[in-house]
């Protein structure tokens, strides 16, 4: 399974990651990495929404079902 990280910066500083083919909570180690080098770069990070992928689009990222994956906790 292929994972990759697909960061958008606009020219207003907002920026936009896809985190693709992550299982359970893997994605947000890597975001909090991701954070750490973007601050290397003198961009600061603070995460202001997050959306969670169907169930669908997890599959078609990682070929895992739902069932088989971690659960990633969510505020709603």
């Amino acid at each position: 399974m292929t994972r990759e990280i697909r960061v958008k910066v606009e020219r207003d500083g907002s920026v936009e990651a896809d985190f693709r083919g992550f299982v359970g909570d893997d994605c947000l180690e890597e975001a909090e990495r991701l954070a750490g080098i973007l601050a290397r770069f003198g961009l600061e990070v603070d995460p202001v929404r997050a959306r969670r992928k169907t169930p669908a689009e997890i599959e078609a990222e990682t070929g895992v079902e739902e069932e088989e994956r971690d659960r990633v906790p969510t505020r709603e």
